[in-house]
């Protein structure tokens, strides 16, 4: 099917008062040529670094064709660790942006998505292109943060691009808890609100926690290279990151970055989840999670308790 293009919001930067208008409007805001590329060439050599030692591209491949093999890994890019979030999160064109966007510095959390899209194969007339819709926010309550998504190498619609629908932030979340998965059933977003676009190594596409989106089938022979990023403005609050160092029950004692101790009471309202937000777990999952030495982030709400605690790998 043919889907709407996204409105370009390159002409408004410079223009805070604009830019942060059309992001309450729409939740989502696109800007072109805005990332240094040389930096997105480093990143791309690494994205591929890590395919080969996989075996799913060729060695020296000047385009990632997948060679049909079967990761171990659920992202193989995701070996990368913090070494690629830390140079794109530390771009000024970036975080100046953002400071238009929010209104406030943006707070950057170590929740990087390296995304290698392997392809779907054809697209059945009557498939559902947007089923892995969903909103961010549903899996991870009171995190105020915005996403920014950016292709690793050029990344056009035939090649499995990505979808978001403006507006779907205005009405909460659309997330069906009653149905396994908790999926955004597909009638909930008009086929016809969803809006994609070719997009160019050196794009940022911005979106809101409760904007829907998703990856679009991958037709093509080659695997999608993008990473997204999360800030929260700074004036929000803030989750607790650290190293688990006590599991005690339901209580887990986090040493954070910053060099304090925070003990979290984890009961059965918190999602406890792993990085795979469709596999939420239960408190008797708590110890696989907040096991001694984990790297984690617990989210809390004013009453105290841990709406999300989640475990990063890196």
């Amino acid at each position: 099917m043919q889907i709407s293009e996204l409105t370009d919001s390159t002409p408004i930067l410079g223009d805070p008062v604009a830019i942060r208008k059309r992001y309450a409007e729409d939740g989502v805001l696109l800007f072109r040529n805005v990332i240094d590329t040389e930096v997105l060439a480093w990143a791309e050599r690494r994205y591929k670094e890590a395919l080969e030692s996989e075996g799913l591209i060729e060695p020296s491949a000047e385009k990632p064709v997948w060679t049909g093999a079967v990761s171990s890994a659920r992202r193989p890019c995701d070996t990368l660790g913090t070494e690629v979030w830390h140079k794109i999160v530390a771009l000024p064109e970036l975080n100046d942006i953002l400071r238009d966007v929010l209104d406030a510095d943006p707070v950057w959390i170590p929740i990087a998505a390296h995304r290698s899209g392997l392809p779907t194969g054809p697209i059945e007339p009557e498939s559902d292109i947007f089923a892995g819709r969903h909103q961010d926010g549903f899996y991870n309550e009171g995190m105020l943060f915005t996403i920014c998504w950016l292709p690793i190498r050029d990344v056009d619609r035939d090649h499995g691009s990505f979808a978001v629908a403006p507006g779907t932030h205005h009405h909460g979340v659309l997330h069906d808890a009653t149905q396994a998965g908790n999926p955004i059933p597909r009638d909930a977003i008009p086929e016809s609100a969803w809006r994609s676009a070719d997009f160019k190594a050196g794009d940022v596409l911005i979106f809101n926690y409760l904007t829907a989106h998703t990856a679009l089938p991958n037709p093509s022979d080659e695997i999608r290279l993008s990473l997204d990023v999360r800030a929260i403005p700074a004036w929000a609050p803030q989750p607790i990151i650290g190293t688990v160092t006590r599991l005690d029950g339901p209580e887990v004692t986090i040493s954070t970055e910053e060099g304090d101790t925070r003990t979290v009471l984890v009961d059965e309202s918190t999602l406890v989840r792993d990085m795979n937000p469709l596999e939420p777990m239960t408190m008797a999952d708590l110890s696989r999670i907040a096991s001694l030495g984990a790297h984690v982030m617990a989210m809390t709400r004013k009453d105290g308790s841990v709406s999300v605690l989640r475990r990063n790998y890196y």
